[in-house]
């Protein structure tokens, strides 16, 4: 792994703590699809991103899910530092949304690394801030708004992490991710087709006009 590469995507690490993250981590590539944490099991690496998004989310009893956040190069999970500095175990479940690349590091190394680079605390308290506020956000968004403008709000952090106006998704993983039924999802969607916000296709959705006019942030 190349250290001035490394430095690019995490440009707060100091230079010692990124040669240490390639002395003790690991290179790893990642299938697209593949199950990177789930609910119960050990965690033994934290992964940082270099490459493509993870998904991640808390599923229930019967198999719903529950969207929590995506994951973008220069990002961990900040649940997954939480769990291996507490449980050792995962509370939710992430899932490779594409090919990724990541730098997977050992737990042992964190709570040596909190005292040890001053650079890594910040990151570690900076990530946790970031992440705590998006899931605050998701629960606003089931307590306090109706679900079409959960809806809105799902696509529209889809479109972006996407950067692109076309998701590929089908109606099941909408109402999966939103805790909701497929009729449901599917007739908000169609309501959308008919204003012209989007255009639904096989799998597929486009957007068609700007979401952010549709929700009150």
């Amino acid at each position: 792994m190349d250290a001035q590469r490394l430095k690019d995507i995490f440009p707060e690490f100091s230079m010692d703590l990124i040669e240490e993250i390639i002395a003790c981590g690991t290179h790893k590539f990642i299938d697209a699809g593949t199950e990177i944490m789930d609910i119960g099991r050990p965690i033994r690496e934290v992964p940082l991103l270099l490459k493509g998004k993870i998904k991640v989310f808390r599923p229930d009893e019967l198999g719903n899910e529950l969207f929590l956040y995506f994951l973008y190069p220069g990002d961990a999970c900040a649940l997954s530092l939480v769990c291996s500095a507490s449980t050792g175990r995962s509370n939710v479940r992430a899932e490779a949304v594409e090919e990724c690349e990541v730098m997977a590091v050992p737990v042992q190394y964190m709570d040596e690394w909190m005292r040890k680079y001053r650079t890594w605390y910040y990151y570690v308290l900076g990530t946790y801030r970031g992440r705590f506020e998006e899931v605050l956000r998701t629960v606003d968004g089931i307590a306090f708004h109706n679900m079409d403008e959960r809806l809105v709000r799902y696509l529209l952090k889809n479109q972006e992490a996407a950067a692109s106006d076309e998701l590929h998704i089908t109606h099941q993983d909408i109402a999966y991710e939103l805790n909701s039924s497929r009729e449901v999802i599917s007739r908000l969607l169609k309501k959308l087709e008919q204003r012209g916000i989007i255009s639904l296709g096989r799998n597929s959705i486009k957007i068609l006009k700007p979401l952010e006019k549709l929700v009150d942030f």
